[in-house]
């Protein structure tokens, strides 16, 4: 059976048509809208009207409005504010970029136009050398060679230039990235993700959650500290119990060490766990290491088989190590010792305002350790335990200064005592 070239045509059409109106759907509406505000950023002056909160273009200056007037914070080199189409979901963002890589953009969506300096002719006045033609990453990832570039106009909502008082975001710190929702390569039930143009600035704010605030809420909260800064794999943090070792036996309600060696963070250091929990965000110190500290905790179980999960909500002990590590490692008295029975131990590595740390990959080794031991009344219950168990005990080995603070302790009960480390956080 033959086809004429014209019907084989028509064919190809009906089979083409499909992909076509998906993309219509929205992406052509974005480039056009994009097209429009940037039209209309170009009759825009710093004296112009405008609504507080509103974003927009001053000649080739990001703007917001701060007071009914507009303030300008200026683009990197060779770059100018536009408009962009979203890509993954209906609307625009506004954020400092190339004219080619604008172009490139609204042109992808098909909208008349194109997004051109014809346009917007804003354009002519911004750098024709850029040193890349795509929009600038706001990631400081080596891999892509670029870094925040910081505020250099006077956006910061009258703090004098400073940043870090403005409350207005600064377009250097917007994450291109965030308005993708990973959807476009993917693997077998990977879930979209939740997606902002705006770095998530006001997540919080569409929760109707209570915000976190510094403080411990048992309810559950919502809070509004960005992630902070991460650190290299040469620089991720792990430790290992020295005693009790895994499967180590102890004798019952006698005083023990904890000892936990740890390397790639520097400890000792944390926060008013009452005021300032989850108020901050990571930090690192000059070797590009996690600034924080750490903590243990002991958890009774019902046997060294047991595969049901814990309580969270339960522990036999928990300690805050609040000072640094001594020769590389970090040490809690169980001043009480502990009743006979099957016990996990396990360390919470924290920055310093007791959030888990975070590091720059998802493939790693453990950040933390957890090792299983056995209290027993004579403390004779496994062959060779008995003569590990007295190397923790009390006085024994070198002890670590970091169990040594004369601040006040807080137990789980909630009674406060002369400690040497924190039982809350």
């Amino acid at each position: 059976m033959k086809y004429s070239p014209v019907i084989a045509f028509c064919l190809a059409l009906a089979v083409s048509a499909h992909p076509l109106e998906q993309r219509a759907a929205f992406t052509k509406q974005n480039g056009e809208d994009a097209i429009a505000l940037n039209q209309k950023f170009a009759g825009l002056s710093k004296s112009s009207s405008c609504t507080a909160g509103e974003n927009a273009c001053v000649g080739v200056d990001f703007a917001q409005c701060v007071n009914g007037k507009f303030v300008t914070t200026s683009c990197s080199s060779g770059e100018t504010c536009a408009a962009l189409p979203l890509v993954n979901s209906a609307g625009t963002s506004i954020t400092c970029t190339t004219a080619a890589d604008r172009d490139a953009r609204i042109k992808a969506t098909g909208a008349e136009g194109g997004g051109s300096s014809a346009a917007d002719p804003r354009a002519n006045n911004a750098a024709a050398g850029a040193k890349g033609s795509g929009t600038k990453s706001t990631s400081s990832a080596k891999s892509a060679g670029t870094k925040s570039a910081g505020t250099k106009g006077g956006a910061s909502g009258g703090a004098g230039g400073n940043p870090q008082t403005s409350l207005t975001l600064d377009p250097s710190v917007i994450a291109k990235g965030f308005e993708q929702n990973g959807q476009a390569t993917q693997e077998p039930n990977q879930v979209a993700s939740l997606t902002s143009s705006n770095n998530f600035i006001n997540f919080c704010a569409g929760t109707g959650e209570t915000i976190t605030n510094g403080q411990q809420v048992a309810d559950g909260s919502c809070n509004p500290a960005p992630m902070g800064s991460i650190p290299s794999t040469t620089n991720m943090p792990s430790a290992k119990f020295q005693f009790p070792k895994n499967l180590d036996t102890i004798p019952a309600n006698k005083e023990f060490t904890v000892q936990m060696s740890i390397q790639g963070m520097e400890t000792g250091h944390f926060v008013n766990a009452q005021q300032n929990y989850f108020a901050a965000p990571q930090q690192l110190n000059s070797k590009g290491q996690i600034v924080g500290h750490s903590h243990v905790v002991i958890e009774k179980i019902d046997s060294l088989t047991q595969t049901t999960p814990t309580d969270p909500t339960k522990f036999a002990f928990f300690l805050g190590l609040n000072t640094a590590a001594v020769n590389g490692v970090l040490t809690a008295d169980v001043t009480k010792g502990l009743p006979a029975g099957t016990y996990r131990l396990g360390s919470i590595n924290t920055a310093a305002n007791h959030q888990p740390c975070l590091v720059p990959i998802a493939q790693h080794g453990m950040l933390d350790d957890a090792v299983y031991f056995t209290v027993s009344d004579n403390g004779k219950a496994a062959a060779g335990a008995a003569s590990s168990a007295t190397g923790g005990g009390k006085g024994a080995g070198t002890k670590s200064k970091s169990a040594k603070t004369s601040a006040a302790t807080e137990t789980s009960s909630g009674k406060k005592s002369g400690g040497k480390n924190r039982r809350w956080a």
